[in-house]
């Protein structure tokens, strides 16, 4: 019994009665049948294809639209650095006034400028990608690295005259620098004949004539020494302050103030009187720097320029 080599199709409709009867060689069906499969799988391929590649395009497009987003972002990073440079170009001229106008020696400008030099940097991240990106981002780099280096410049050199508006005011502060009192000056310092014994001696102070109860003030900030009383001095008051000072007051006729109380420069610390060797009401001041006396004349009125530090 032989085996039929022919493919029957039989096509058949609803509206007609007689089926279509259609006979192929076996070999063209298995032909046709192939051609059909490999039309399917190229169809199938064919979609695949173009929804990954249209992802791909989708994610292209994308990374487009971030670089140019970056390539803004760089440009407004780096006109925000020069916003900030111009800032700290103007904290430098306040910084320059302070220093004129306290006397303190100024910045070289070319010294200011060492702190942000230095060969520019490269970075090779964005070389292969993009020049335009590459070229944005190495420049703002560099303003960054340059703006940390002024920062950190800019900060200690602040620190510093900090350090030294804060040194001097504390020296003003503490130098006998006004009146102890309000008078007459009745006798200067310096070699003089004592009003009582008649003999030539050097004065190691000065003299304020005024009326009995007349205030005293402490001429500058310090700490008590000593409060008490005395056959020559009568009561006294004596008064260490920082930077070597030491001041004294005698023949006081009432004291306010005790031993180791804080006073501040201009505070009242008691009253004018006659007590001990004493031929009228009067106030005798002293200025001691390290234990040497110096001339009270020249610490009355002082302004905070005038004073300078020194170790004599």
């Amino acid at each position: 019994m032989s085996v039929s080599k022919r493919w029957h199709i039989v096509l058949s409709t609803t509206e007609s009665s007689r089926p279509v009867n259609i006979s192929l060689p076996k070999r063209i069906g298995l032909f046709f049948c192939s051609l059909a499969v490999v039309f399917v799988l190229l169809f199938t391929g064919s979609v695949f294809y173009i929804v990954h590649n249209q992802n791909k395009i989708s994610q292209a497009q994308s990374v487009l639209t971030e670089n140019e987003l970056l390539k803004d972002k760089l440009s407004f990073f780096s006109s925000e650095i020069d916003s900030i440079m111009t800032k700290l170009k103007l904290m430098e001229d306040w910084e320059d006034n302070i220093r004129s106008d306290k006397n303190f020696k100024l910045i070289n400008k070319e010294i200011r400028e060492m702190g942000v030099g230095g060969l520019p940097q490269i970075d090779t991240t964005f070389t292969s990608f993009n020049n335009g990106l590459h070229l944005n981002y190495n420049l703002t780099l560099n303003k960054i690295i340059q703006l940390k280096s002024k920062v950190e410049f800019d900060y200690q050199s602040h620190g510093k005259l900090l350090d030294l508006v804060q040194l001097k005011e504390l020296l003003y502060k503490s130098t006998p620098s006004i009146y102890p009192t309000y008078g007459r000056i009745s006798d200067g310092f310096g070699i003089r004949t004592h009003p009582i014994t008649k003999k030539r001696k050097f004065h190691y102070g000065i003299d304020f004539a005024n009326k009995k109860g007349s205030p005293i003030y402490a001429t500058a900030d310090g700490v008590v020494r000593s409060v008490g009383k005395l056959k020559l001095l009568g009561k006294y008051i004596s008064i260490s302050h920082q930077f070597g000072y030491k001041t004294l007051y005698a023949h006081l006729h009432k004291f306010y103030i005790k031993k180791g109380d804080v006073v501040k420069r201009g505070q009242i610390i008691g009253e004018m009187g006659d007590s001990g060797r004493s031929t009228g009401t009067h106030l005798h001041y002293e200025v001691l720097r390290y234990n040497k006396h110096r001339n009270p004349y020249d610490y009355l009125n002082k302004l905070e320029d005038d004073i300078v530090l020194t170790k004599k």
